[in-house]
């Protein structure tokens, strides 16, 4: 979607929610909200519409309320128990969620920006949804030997595309104790996604990692392996002896 008509579907929106009956408020959120990053070409609509008890489902089972568009609505489907998701028939999506103000306390936000606020103090309420819960960087690390452990043999067993999985959730575990250790070095990231905008916090984490995960052998576990030790080896949590144990194994099934 051009720029320009991505902000005008946003300006009407807001225009919606500061009259609609039973709503109380919209957060933009990620790209939407052009906070920490604006929309680009490839940006869908992330909100949150903040309502009444009596007025969530009905917002949450239909598209009637949406602003209308020259497209057409390919899908509009429920997907979580506050949202939903609709596609338009020029593939632009949309993805928000409807809160009542209690129901608000169990979203999960990063960048964003409240653009109706009917109620008055949306902002505080939002402002302990921001950060997700605290990550052991010792469990992360245990998790992560686990997957590289499981996802090698299976690689040496030739279940490759098991072993990509075991290998993907590794690297997510790596990524996460990225986050704790090293602030990101350009832009924002997502701390409800660590995947998001990798290459651009810290990019030298994710030109060691694509390669990896491009293949899915027993060698590809090792490197992980390798790269996880470099970056947080040193660390007083670092499972030194698992460490060595995986990475041993690693080894005799990789040769």
């Amino acid at each position: 979607m051009q720029r320009d008509a991505f902000d005008e579907f946003t300006d009407r929106l807001s225009a919606w929610a500061s009259t609609a009956d039973g709503v109380l408020g919209l957060v933009l959120q990620g790209s939407t909200a052009g906070t920490s990053h604006p929309p680009d070409g490839w940006s869908d609509h992330d909100f949150s519409v903040i309502a009444e008890p009596g007025a969530t489902e009905r917002l949450r089972s239909s598209t009637a309320w949406l602003p209308r568009r020259a497209a057409a609505i390919a899908l509009h489907e429920r997907d979580t128990e506050h949202g939903a998701w609709v596609v338009y028939d020029d593939g632009h999506l949309l993805e928000y969620a409807v809160f009542t103000l209690d129901e608000l306390a169990s979203s999960r936000t990063g960048a964003h920006r409240v653009v109706v606020d009917r109620v008055g103090d949306l902002a505080e309420r939002i402002r302990p949804t921001l950060s997700p819960p605290p990550r052991d960087p010792r469990r992360l690390a245990t998790a992560l030997h686990r997957a590289l452990l499981v996802g090698g043999g299976r690689a040496a067993r030739g279940e490759r595309l098991v072993a990509r999985r075991h290998l993907v959730d590794a690297a997510g575990s790596l990524l996460a104790i990225t986050a704790l250790l090293a602030p990101p070095e350009r832009a924002v990231g997502d701390p409800h996604d660590l995947w998001r905008r990798v290459e651009s916090t810290h990019p030298a984490v994710a030109a060691a990692l694509e390669p990896i995960l491009v293949r899915s052998d027993a060698t590809a576990a090792l490197e992980l392996a390798r790269l996880a030790e470099r970056l947080a080896g040193g660390q007083a949590w670092w499972p030194g002896e698992l460490a060595l144990a995986v990475r041993e194994r690693l080894t005799a099934v990789s040769g």
